[in-house]
């Protein structure tokens, strides 16, 4: 029968941790007096969408330099102020001081179709200073130069009989037709949002100049004599596509919704030929792009942030540290390092959490784990270490009550391997070991007994009584059935070992027993008798063995001394008698001899001629 002490103790235990270490469930939240519940438990980190939707690119590298971007829009020339709807037949005239006359001159009639113009824009070695000189976070600034040209698709005619009777000179057939060049200093401000898209929004300013009039509306062809310079501003909104978002150096079209504002007011008229003194020019205009840059893509940090907002905070803790690695300058490697420290807090509740779903299934061993590697991450948080701790004990104790049946069953091998297992991880186990295995060391000696090998059987009821006193009435109880055993094998018995034994047993039997009964006693009497005859033989033995170890090594001493040419009594006194000795002529000549000596496994042979030693051999 077993014995255990603390199964109430343990069941009682386990219930308390089960209450105290059972998780609360989070409630759903509930709306219009409980009747819509919705579960607040989402699959995602908070501030998944924001991230998504704003930040997802927090971490991507900078775009480094754009080589090259080509526009080409369409634009309307009008009004700065008001909408586009009032621009109306006398656009210019409409608004007071966007061209200036000399003296009287009539103001140039233009209609809604005087307008419109095309233009081409040109943006070249854009380069991210920014991110060359502190790092850029979520945004690109990128600086370049630009070039860009532009004309009116049908220009007005202007009232050259009305302005010659002014001045003779103005009086020719012509066309307001005014040609930009303008070379202007860019930035670009690129936001992308997303790997294949982005925001991007210009604004430069520089120098502009422009040629007035054209003899023909449809002809490609100015007035060279007349020019006018001055200064100009423009700024553009627009989105850009990129083809392929996986090449270092990639592509993008776009559009841009455009505004110019150009003045021109510095005229160089030599001949004379017109009386405007000044103009601006206020443009709107809708553009296609074409542009080429490097760099811009999306880093193992952005990966990382997709996992931490999906609640993988170990594959994203992993990720993050790469980055840091791989990128120690980037301008938000002082976020991801916030984001690495957020990791180090969560991976231990999330595991934890997978925990408790392994073990409600049943599944205690890859609970454990789960447990475990939570535990191995836990730093500076002693609230979730408790938790994780009770947890692990709780397992513990359900195990340890799993072997204790088993060990009632006598699968002592089976109970004593759980309980090792347990003793890894819990106090509870390393307690309990030695008493688990002087079962398995006990049930190793009932099958040495059930087997006849008694000596052995009792050495392992000495061994397992070591480890666990309270199998002293168990083991005696078995040496008793050992002593009836060996009973009926002492008439047998003739080794010394196994009659020592049997005695023993037979004392033990008596001791437990009460007594063993006549025949029994009589054969304890012959089996002491036995012994004492087989230990003075035993003893006789020795004493014979040790005499001819003293004499081997007194021969193998003294036979070092031994020289050629010393008579027969010389040797024989160093040497003392030959243990055999051999005559010349079969045995009849004693002027020839041969004596010979044994030590241990060697001989010693001595030859005689005349009863003088001439010969030494060791065999």
């Amino acid at each position: 029968m077993l014995y255990n002490k603390n199964i109430c103790n343990i069941i009682c235990f386990i219930f308390l941790c089960k209450l105290i270490g059972q998780p609360v469930e989070k409630e759903p939240k509930t709306y219009f007096f409980g009747l819509i519940k919705i579960d607040s438990d989402s699959p995602y980190e908070d501030g998944y969408w924001l991230n998504k939707w704003f930040f997802s690119r927090e971490f991507a590298s900078p775009v480094n330099i754009v080589p090259i971007e080509l526009r080409y829009g369409f634009g309307v020339t009008g009004k700065s102020k008001g909408t586009i709807a009032s621009f109306g037949t006398k656009s210019f005239k409409d608004d007071p001081g966007k061209i200036r006359y000399e003296g009287d001159a009539i103001p140039i009639s233009q209609g809604i179709n005087n307008l419109y113009g095309t233009s081409i824009e040109l943006d070249m070695g854009l380069v991210n200073i920014p991110s060359y000189a502190v790092g850029t976070s979520w945004i690109n600034i990128l600086t370049g130069v630009s070039y860009r040209t532009s004309t009116l698709v049908f220009p007005a005619e202007i009232p050259r009989e009305e302005w010659g009777l002014i001045n003779g000179s103005w009086d020719r057939e012509a066309y307001f037709s005014p040609k930009l060049n303008e070379y202007l200093i860019t930035t670009h401000f690129q936001y992308q949002p997303f790997n294949n898209w982005y925001v991007n929004f210009r604004y430069g300013y520089g120098i502009a100049s422009a040629l007035f009039y054209s003899p023909d509306r449809t002809e490609q062809i100015w007035d060279q004599s007349l020019r006018g310079s001055g200064s100009s501003s423009a700024g553009a909104i627009g989105l850009r596509f990129i083809f392929d978002t996986g090449l270092e150096n990639r592509f993008s079209i776009g559009f841009d919704v455009r505004h110019s504002y150009t003045k021109i007011h510095s005229i160089d008229d030599p001949d004379e030929i017109t009386p405007i003194t000044r103009f601006d020019l206020s443009n709107y205009g809708f553009y296609v792009s074409l542009s080429a840059f490097y760099g811009g893509r999306k880093t193992i940090g952005d990966e990382a942030k997709i996992d931490y907002y999906r609640k993988d905070y170990i594959k994203a803790l992993k990720k993050f540290k790469q980055f840091s690695a791989q990128f120690p300058s980037h301008s938000n490697s002082h976020r991801a390092e916030k984001y690495i420290a957020d990791c180090e807090y969560k991976i231990p509740y999330k595991l934890m959490k997978q925990g408790l779903v392994l073990e409600e299934s049943g599944k205690f061993n890859k609970a454990l784990n789960m447990y475990q590697i939570a535990k191995s991450n836990v730093k500076n948080d002693s609230i979730v270490d408790d938790m994780i701790n009770k947890r692990i004990e709780q397992i513990a104790l359900l195990w340890m009550i799993k072997a204790e049946e088993m060990l009632n069953e006598g699968n002592y091998i089976t109970a004593y391997n759980l309980v090792k297992t347990v003793s890894n991880f819990s106090i509870q186990g390393q307690k309990e070991i030695r008493r688990f295995k002087s079962w398995v060391i006990l049930g190793e000696g009932k099958q040495y007994q059930e087997l006849g090998f008694i000596g052995r059987a009792m050495g392992k009821y000495s061994e397992a009584l070591e480890l666990n006193t309270d199998l002293i009435y168990e083991i005696r109880s078995l040496q008793y059935q050992a002593g009836i055993q060996m009973a009926r094998l002492a008439d047998e018995a003739d080794e010394f070992e196994e009659i020592q034994l049997a005695i023993y047993a037979l004392e033990t039997a008596r001791e437990l027993a009460g007594g063993i009964g006549s025949k029994n006693e009589k054969l304890l009497i012959d089996l002491k008798e036995k012994i004492k005859k087989l230990d003075d033989y035993k003893t006789r033995g020795l004493i014979d063995k040790k005499m001819d170890l003293g004499r081997d090594e007194l021969l193998k001493a003294r036979s070092d001394r031994l020289e050629i040419g010393l008579t027969v009594p010389q040797v024989e006194d160093l040497l003392g008698f030959p243990h055999e000795k051999i005559l010349g002529n079969d045995g009849k000549n004693y002027d020839q001899q041969l004596w010979i000596y044994f030590m241990g496994q060697r001989s010693l042979h001595l030859s005689f001629h005349n009863f003088q030693l001439f010969k030494i051999e060791k065999l």
